[in-house]
């Protein structure tokens, strides 16, 4: 158990590293993939365009001053804390059709200009563009996209083409241009030195306006930055040219500003209009006052109120005051009640127009905020939104809650007047005896005095509200300026190159993957030691170059001829248990034909004979002969099938001598085809031809039959001494493997030792041909160990 314990990890590493050599000796192939790869990627980088991402940052102001403060009202700060800014808004208007198609027309970004590079066109900002194209529109009419035109700078004319050769004409500048419906002219740019550019190719494009917000709004990201609670925004864009990507944001956040100034300049013009009304209206109002003054002072011939008069009004002084002031809040409230009645739908209210009430005041504020938000709701949807509805919802609301304070406080003022009117009373029982015209010339006063009071509260709001209007604050701060990063977000080289490499590597990885997963051939000496680990593996033939010689020869020194050697001293080894005054048989078999068995019987023989053995080489492979080929001799030859069938001849009858480069190897031919090979093989005369050969050579090597495909050599497998199993690397299937096992562990073949044949130098089957083979020639071994591929 120890054992195996200890050898399991050390096979299972022996096997990872024969995996790891079986792909490496394919390096050339994966080198090869990864430059094709890494030079695509290259080729895709130079020809692609380059995406750069600018980005900027805004805080969106929240414009309260104060705030609805209901904190001692229990359950009012959920439903009435509606001043917190609503970040998801602001960014539907930042990304609205209204502003993108303002953006649009203030830098004129419906032209495409790009320059002809040598390899591949790029975008220009048109400040940077040496001519100028002024699209002439016709009132209310949109320009459709053009196609793409080509434009060639000359000093005093240009010439205009197009892809298609629809368009090749030569033009002067300032000419109107009348091309497939669309009128414009080209002006040459002014700011830039002109000179440098001519004879250079340019092409421009319109684009439709409609469709040029669409893109732009899919080009544009604009989310919160940081925290939840932070009312900062981010706004980027992507697009192929760094300027023309600022100069968009930067614009857009000028755009947003200006729209939300004019927001607000709406709540101060709308009460200053209000205000402007009212004194119109106090203007006639007094003079008819001061009219009647005069008229009954001269109609009277009275003259000015003397000072005396003013200790009998002393305690009267206070409580008219008091009575004044509450007069005057009292009408200014009934006004704004009368406008508040009559305001239809959802508009704005005139804010601080000089109600002291502050309840009255805060609600105001903010409906006209809400009023604000509806506004810009609308713009991007329909009164069926749910955020309109909501805002609809809140907005009634708040009109109900401004009537009922409005009406609240109307009765607060009314109250608070009895009261002065009471006190005013009470001290004008003093005054009754005063002459009755002085009365009436007070009362007269009175009237112009509050007329007068209210006509400069209003003048001062209708100021304020001036002010207001022309000094308006921004809606939002900018934290970052647009800026674009240094390097294009895409294509990533970085990413594209690691990924072609990788690809490059992977590629070739799978395909030998799948190459291996289904090859079923047998390919080294592992995969047959895995299947036949019970049958020894005697001796593996190196594969030969066509143009080679596949015969050995006397004091060869190749590698063919060292891998027969081993072979032939390893089959010393196997012990026969028998009379060894007799020579010994070895059969050379296969499972199919092209396997090598008759190249190594040929090439066995000639190594036993380079020994001095006497040496026969016999052909019994009477279906398939073969041996023939390799000494020139017609196949009908006299051999082996005419033994068989013919009881008088012997094996003197059937030897060719000196067929090889050896005076001590003899060949028998199999003869003439038979139509009953393994019938005459079952011939006792089959035994005596052996028997006879063994008498005369110390070696006999018999080449046989394919043992799956005929029963022909297991009919004589038991003549033979030791048996040469031959397997061909990457011929031989590995299902062919489990009918060797079944033929060895059935005995129906006698000591079997596996050769394999067709072993190439690169495969590293066991042995290091370039050192094990070629060593007495080249005894510098230190040249082939980078190749470690080959071990």
């Amino acid at each position: 158990m120890v054992n195996t314990d200890i050898q399991e990890p050390e096979n299972t590493r022996e096997d990872i590293k024969q995996q790891v050599y079986r792909y490496l000796k394919f390096w050339p192939l994966f080198i090869i993939s990864v430059l094709f790869f890494f030079s695509l990627a290259y080729i895709y980088l130079r020809y692609s365009t380059s995406i750069y991402s600018t980005t900027a940052k805004v805080k969106v102001l929240d414009q309260s001053d104060s705030g609805l403060d209901f904190s001692s009202m229990s359950g009012s700060t959920t439903l009435f804390n509606l001043n917190k800014i609503n970040l998801e808004n602001q960014i539907h208007i930042f990304k609205s059709r209204r502003l993108i198609n303002k953006v649009i027309e203030e830098l004129d970004l419906n032209t495409f200009y790009y320059s002809d590079a040598t390899f591949k066109p790029y975008l220009i900002d048109q400040e940077d563009v040496p001519f100028k194209v002024h699209w002439l529109k016709e009132d209310s009419v949109q320009i459709s996209s053009s196609p793409a035109y080509h434009i060639i700078l000359k000093n005093e004319t240009f010439k205009i083409f197009t892809d298609d050769n629809s368009l090749d004409q030569t033009y002067n500048y300032q000419d109107t241009l009348l091309i497939d419906g669309r009128r414009f002219r080209i002006e040459k740019n002014k700011n830039i030195s002109f000179q440098k550019y001519l004879n250079q190719s340019f092409t421009f494009r319109y684009a439709n306006t409609e469709r040029l917000i669409s893109q732009l709004a899919n080009q544009l990201i604009i989310e919160p930055s940081g925290t939840v609670k932070s009312d900062i925004l981010q706004l980027a864009i992507t697009g192929p040219n760094k300027k023309r990507n600022e100069k968009i944001i930067n614009s857009l956040i000028k755009q947003f500003n200006k729209d939300g100034i004019e927001d607000k300049r709406l709540i101060s013009k709308r009460t200053e209009d209000f205000v402007e009304e009212r004194i119109l209206l106090l203007e006639e109002e007094l003079d008819t006052v001061e009219s009647g003054l005069v008229n009954y002072k001269t109609n009277n011939d009275l003259v000015a109120i003397e000072a005396n008069t003013e200790q009998l009004f002393g305690k009267e002084a206070q409580a008219e005051s008091g009575r004044l002031q509450i007069t005057t809040q009292l009408m200014i409230a009934k006004e704004f009640k009368n406008e508040l009645q009559n305001v239809k739908g959802f508009q704005l209210l005139p804010a601080n127009i000089g109600v002291e009430d502050a309840s009255v005041n805060e609600l105001t504020k903010q409906y006209n905020e809400l009023i604000i938000e509806r506004n810009r709701l609308l713009i991007s949807s329909t009164e069926e939104n749910p955020l309109v509805i909501n805002l609809n919802e809140k907005l009634e609301e708040l009109n109900s809650s401004i009537v009922a304070s409005v009406d609240t406080y109307l009765r607060n003022l009314k109250i608070s007047l009895s009261n002065f009117e009471r006190q005013e009373n009470s001290s004008s029982g003093v005054l009754s005896s005063l002459p009755k015209k002085e009365k009436e010339i007070r009362e007269i006063m009175r009237q112009q005095e509050i007329k007068e009071r209210l006509y400069l509260f209003l003048l001062q709001k209708r100021e304020e509200a001036a002010l207001s209007y022309a000094i308006t604050a921004p809606t939002i701060k900018i934290v970052d300026y647009a800026y674009t990063g240094s390097g294009p977000i895409s294509p990533n080289r970085k990413n594209i190159y690691l990924g072609s490499m990788v690809f490059g590597f992977l590629l070739p990885l799978g395909v030998l993957y799948l190459v291996f997963l289904l090859d079923t051939k047998v390919n080294s000496k592992v995969d047959i030691e895995k299947k036949l680990n019970n049958i020894t593996i005697i001796g593996e033939i190196p594969e030969i170059k066509k143009g080679n010689d596949t015969i050995i020869t006397p004091n060869d020194r190749t590698i063919l001829a060292e891998s027969f050697r081993i072979l032939r001293t390893n089959l010393g080894y196997f012990n026969t248990n028998e009379n060894q005054t007799v020579g010994k048989v070895i059969f050379v078999t296969s499972s199919t034909k092209g396997e090598g068995k008759t190249f190594t019987g040929i090439n066995l023989a000639s190594s036993f004979a380079s020994t001095g053995k006497k040496v026969l080489l016999l052909g019994c492979d009477l279906r398939n002969p073969q041996i023939h080929s390799y000494i020139q001799k017609d196949k009908n030859h006299k051999g082996v099938s005419a033994f068989l069938y013919q009881s008088n001849l012997i094996l003197e009858d059937l030897i060719i001598r000196d067929a090889f480069p050896f005076s001590n190897l003899d060949v028998v031919l199999s003869g003439s085809i038979p139509p009953n090979p393994a019938e005459l093989l079952m011939n006792e005369r089959m035994e005596v031809l052996l028997n006879q050969a063994k008498s005369i050579y110390d070696i006999v090597i018999v080449d046989t039959a394919p043992t799956i495909l005929v029963t022909d050599t297991l009919l004589i497998s038991q003549l033979a001494d030791v048996t040469v199993y031959m397997l061909r690397a990457g011929v031989t299937d590995k299902r062919l493997l489990d009918h060797i096992q079944e033929l060895y562990k059935s005995e129906k073949l006698r000591k079997v030792g596996l050769v394999i044949n067709g072993v190439k130098e690169s495969k590293g089957y066991g042995y290091n041909y370039g050192y094990g083979y070629g060593y007495t020639e080249d005894t510098s071994v230190g040249g082939s160990r980078w190749k470690f591929w080959k071990r």
